[in-house]
């Protein structure tokens, strides 16, 4: 099976977010052989919270661009737990879906699902269907967002548009499945967790949060590698010394690194740069 796992975040808030939970999602992908990708800002809008819509508007580039098979999207508070867990054992049963989804919980609809992590078919004509119409239902509704500051009371958002469009099968439902949230969409999932909001409100704490899970996986997963990419190496290196007057220490380092080494130079500095500039050391040194 192919595999692409998508992440995104605007490019102040949920940045240093984004860099924590990336650095589990690029080491699955690197030892699995998938594909990641991750975008920094706003692909539509003006305002922060916007971000929110970039995922659907990556997977109309991907379908554009001739992307095939498994897409994963994950919120950036959502991070690997499971380096070893075995995707393709647990979609042997989802091969003929067009999506998969998780219920949210709120409700006993069975299109209420979280999106927050989710898996789309782009070798389903389904799949392809849902995401074009995803898309086409926010332009369509883009006059009453664009002017919001911040997320609009009652939506819409691009999770309560998800379940219009789910609602109205616009796929057949006999072609979305659901898991559960022992496997994904929670913070005692298997494989893929995620700190909601309404787990954590203090965004701080969320960051420390998921700063501090990521750093276990990573752990877990041994010492870091001997053969490091120098590149990489050195501008994580100079990240430090420029934005922080000093050396990496193991844990963020080791984060930044798998970033900038996995996304790329370009992709993964401006992620790190972003985190590191939120972060409560280079502030104080700012003061």
């Amino acid at each position: 099976m192919k595999f692409t796992f998508v992440q995104t975040a605007d490019a102040y808030r949920y940045a240093q977010m984004l860099a924590y939970s990336a650095s589990t999602v690029t080491e699955y992908a690197r030892r699995k052989g998938y594909r990641y990708e991750s975008f920094l800002g706003l692909k539509r809008g003006a305002h922060p919270w916007q971000a929110t819509f970039n995922r659907v508007f990556m997977l109309a580039d991907l379908i554009e661009r001739g992307v095939g098979g498994w897409v994963c999207y994950m919120d950036a508070d959502a991070w690997i737990q499971d380096l070893d867990y075995d995707l393709e054992a647990l979609f042997a049963e989802f091969g003929d879906a067009a999506a998969v989804f998780t219920p949210s919980g709120a409700s006993d609809h069975w299109w209420d699902v979280n999106a927050g992590v989710f898996f789309v078919n782009l070798d389903h004509p389904d799949g392809v269907r849902l995401c074009q119409a995803w898309k086409d239902a926010s332009l369509e509704k883009w006059d009453f967002i664009a002017d919001k500051i911040d997320f609009p009371v009652g939506g819409p958002d691009d999770q309560s548009i998800l379940h219009e469009l789910l609602a109205s099968e616009v796929a057949p439902r006999a072609s979305i499945a659901l898991t559960t949230r022992s496997e994904v969409n929670s913070q005692h999932a298997a494989f893929i967790r995620q700190h909601l909001r309404g787990d954590q409100a203090a965004f701080d704490k969320r960051v420390a949060f998921v700063r501090e899970a990521a750093a276990a996986v990573l752990e877990q997963a041994g010492p870091p590698e001997t053969g490091r990419d120098e590149a990489a190496w050195a501008v994580t290196e100079g990240l430090y010394h420029g934005l922080l007057g000093r050396e990496p220490d193991q844990q963020g380092g080791e984060t930044y690194y798998r970033l900038i080494r996995d996304v790329g130079l370009r992709s993964g500095v401006e992620a790190a740069a972003q985190s590191i500039s939120q972060s409560p050391e280079f502030k104080a040194r700012q003061a």
